[in-house]
């Protein structure tokens, strides 16, 4: 089980490096921790497809932990290849009532992200490159320790700015490159997300759902495309 556990994962990872991404954009499966008492630390590790497109397989890795009573801390990072990532970090606060959490979250995230080469009906070749970075709030509420520990269940709101700069790049015969276009935030950004965690008390298996929502920007853009929805697998640890 762990041999075929480990197997699955490294194809995961080459998949998703070795995978050229087409989209600028797309939502982060950050996890919705729903911290319960102090001491508790939580780490997920995750394989996401984003939609339509289908242009931006990653791999996903969060960390939450709660060094006092009501105090939250959250990282996360999202890989889609060596040029194409997103990072984050976020401190906040964690109310448990029984088997009800609720939290907030204020935090920054930064990220890398573009098109590699590609050529048009011209035969011009190009590239789409550039760097973001998002101011956040991030509000959680969930019910954890369900069905006797074996179920999980929470639902988060993500709203900010992301301010960006890309670019899109004819690369010439002899090798120089023109900026042809480019696209400049910020953009007001809204992600609702899903989670549902089913397993044992320590280790669960993970779903997440999310959507993103960038005003005034066009999913279809000709050259700066983003995706909305993402969907992830993996697995939970409560340690």
């Amino acid at each position: 089980m762990k041999k075929q556990l480990l197997i699955s994962m490294c194809a995961m990872a080459i998949l998703a490096v070795s995978t050229t991404s087409c989209v600028v954009y797309h939502p982060h499966n950050v996890d919705i921790p729903l911290l319960h008492e102090k001491g508790e630390l939580q780490a997920d590790a995750s394989f996401s497809l984003s939609a339509p497109l289908l242009a931006a397989p990653a791999l996903n890795a969060s960390i939450a932990y709660a060094p006092m009573d009501v105090l939250g801390l959250q990282g996360g990072i999202s890989i889609t290849s060596p040029t194409n990532f997103y990072a984050q970090g976020a401190a906040g606060a964690y109310l448990p009532f029984e088997k009800t959490v609720f939290e907030f979250y204020l935090g920054y995230g930064y990220g890398l992200s573009g098109h590699e080469k590609w050529s048009n009906l011209n035969d011009h070749k190009f590239r789409v490159d550039g760097r973001y970075g998002t101011i956040f709030g991030q509000a959680n509420i969930g019910w954890v320790n369900l069905a006797d520990g074996l179920i999980d269940v929470g639902f988060g709101l993500k709203g900010g700015s992301l301010k960006g700069h890309w670019e899109r790049v004819q690369i010439n015969d002899d090798a120089t490159e023109t900026v042809v276009n480019t696209k400049d935030g910020p953009q007001l950004l809204v992600e609702p997300q899903f989670v549902f965690r089913i397993g044992w008390e320590r280790i669960k298996f993970s779903f997440n759902l999310s959507y993103a929502y960038l005003h005034e920007w066009k999913v279809n853009n000709d050259y700066f495309l983003y995706d909305p929805f993402s969907v992830a697998v993996g697995m939970h640890f409560k340690l």
